[in-house]
């Protein structure tokens, strides 16, 4: 029989918040679950806390959103100005799942059913920021391209252009790191009843056809940057040759001159 005192409706939001979050000391005493860790904020049903940058709230408002946001700010690494977020709508019902609409349907809001979905939120919103980044990484490289199409080479500002998408994929590179979309959170040891609702989820958001569409763009961007690389490369030694060639003819003259003075 439900809980007449428990909600039978929960709104949940992913927040990342940063690269990385500080949990120390932070998880609640006996919390029932550490991966993601459970935390207890005011004004929040429940939430939860990734190391990796993200935060996920279940039923909190606006204020209590914001108070949370800042009552965790000292413990942001980066912390980003703009939090990217994912957000999914909880409804007690019969049996665990997702509704066609994306209605996420639990028996309870238990700790470890919430644990799952915040999971799933807090990756999506990860992925999606990684998806935001990379198409503006493309987009920077795309006049470097349609140049080198039209004329053969690349622009003066290729340099700037490299160290910009260095940049991403290294945070990319360090952002795979911290966030394996495809893992299991370390609540479903426990609790392995729950794997066919995290299985459902992984699904509902499409985190491993986003991943892997993520590491194919990025194979790209690697071999454009490194064709890139061996052009200005290539040219930069063509320069040297020419400067080389310039200064040994510089050297005969005067050598040739003194000969004839002499």
């Amino acid at each position: 029989m439900p809980d007449p005192q428990q909600p039978t409706v929960l709104a949940a939001r992913a927040l990342l918040v940063g690269e990385r979050l500080d949990l120390r000391g932070l998880g609640r005493a006996g919390a029932a679950t550490a991966d993601p860790l459970q935390i207890v904020l005011p004004g929040v049903e429940a939430a939860f806390a990734m190391r990796w940058g993200a935060l996920v709230l279940f039923g909190a408002n606006e204020a209590a959103e914001a108070a949370a946001l800042e009552a965790l700010r000292p413990r942001m690494v980066n912390r980003m100005a703009q939090p990217v977020d994912e957000k999914a709508v909880a409804v007690i019902g019969a049996e665990d799942g997702v509704e066609p609409g994306g209605t996420i349907t639990l028996t309870g809001f238990d700790p470890a059913r919430l644990a799952v979905v915040a999971d799933a939120l807090a990756k999506s919103a990860a992925l999606s920021h990684q998806e935001t980044s990379l198409a503006g990484t493309l987009d920077g490289m795309e006049p470097v391209i349609a140049r080198l199409k039209r004329l053969g080479r690349v622009g003066a500002t290729s340099r700037s252009l490299l160290r910009a998408v260095g940049s991403a994929l290294d945070a990319r590179s360090r952002a795979t790191a911290r966030v394996d979309a495809d893992g299991k959170p370390d609540v479903l040891w426990d609790n392995p009843a729950l794997e066919p609702l995290h299985a459902r989820l992984v699904e509902e958001f499409e985190l491993r056809e986003r991943a892997g569409l993520l590491d194919r763009k990025l194979a790209l961007v690697g071999e454009t940057v490194q064709s890139l690389l061996q052009i200005i490369e290539a040219r930069r030694s063509l320069g040297l040759e020419i400067a080389i060639v310039v200064l040994i003819a510089i050297e005969v003259i005067a050598t040739l001159y003194e000969a004839i003075a002499g």
